[in-house]
């Protein structure tokens, strides 16, 4: 299981809403260095986030499809592309 963590909340405009997966000490650590963000199928952004995989799609999986997100994103020299 990768850790991750939503870091930015585009539906309700918040910074965070708190959802982390995986071990709480390996995301404290600096650990979670894999930038990502969670998209639906108009390629809207729902919400930024942060793992420990760049090849995870948990986030999308275990987060992101309950609020109709069909795409994850990471950050690979200095742009998003699609896994």
């Amino acid at each position: 299981m990768a850790s991750f963590i939503i870091t930015k909340d585009k539906i309700n405009d918040g910074e965070s809403n708190g959802y982390k997966s995986g071990n709480e000490d390996y995301i404290n650590a600096g650990k979670c260095k894999h930038k990502f963000r969670l998209l639906d199928d108009d390629g809207e952004i729902y919400f930024y986030g942060c793992s420990g995989n760049s090849s995870s799609f948990e986030p999308l999986d275990l987060f992101g499809s309950a609020f109709g997100c069909t795409e994850i994103q990471y950050r690979e020299n200095g742009k998003y592309e699609t896994l």
